[in-house]
């Protein structure tokens, strides 16, 4: 289990939708309801209809909870290669901003990379893309 997996809580890995929960408590209330008819009217068709809902209901809780969503770091994926415009100026020791496709992003180098100049990502260092002037 990676450092990014222990920061998302249990509800957060599911995908439990407002759909999802919906559905679920529908055939919650159903199956009660058709208990309750097969209580007073002896009809198996109601018995089976009230256990056919709860079996439903337990795989769909089932089948959600097996649907793990993983954090992952989209600048590592997507960003990676991207060229961006400088437009705070970066410092060896102090990060700048840089601009790729309309987004603002914080920024490292090994060099003084002066504004309007253009860079390339060529890693990503926490929460700060690593940049090298383009040549």
């Amino acid at each position: 289990m990676n450092s990014n997996e222990n920061n998302v809580g249990f509800f957060s890995k599911i995908r439990w939708g407002v759909g999802s929960i919906s559905i679920i408590i529908l055939l919650i209330i159903l199956s009660i309801l058709f208990a309750v008819v097969y209580k007073y009217n002896h009809n198996g068709f109601y018995l089976f209809l009230s256990i056919l809902f709860a079996v439903v209901a337990i795989i769909i809780i089932i089948v959600k909870s097996s649907e793990i969503i993983m954090p992952i770091n989209p600048t590592v994926t997507t960003l990676i290669g991207k060229t961006g415009v400088v437009i705070k100026r970066i410092l060896p020791n102090n990060p700048g901003v840089i601009k790729i496709s309309d987004q603002l992003w914080s920024a490292k180098s090994d060099e003084e990379i002066d504004e309007n100049s253009e860079v390339e990502v060529i890693s990503v260092e926490g929460i700060y893309l690593k940049v090298k002037r383009k040549p």
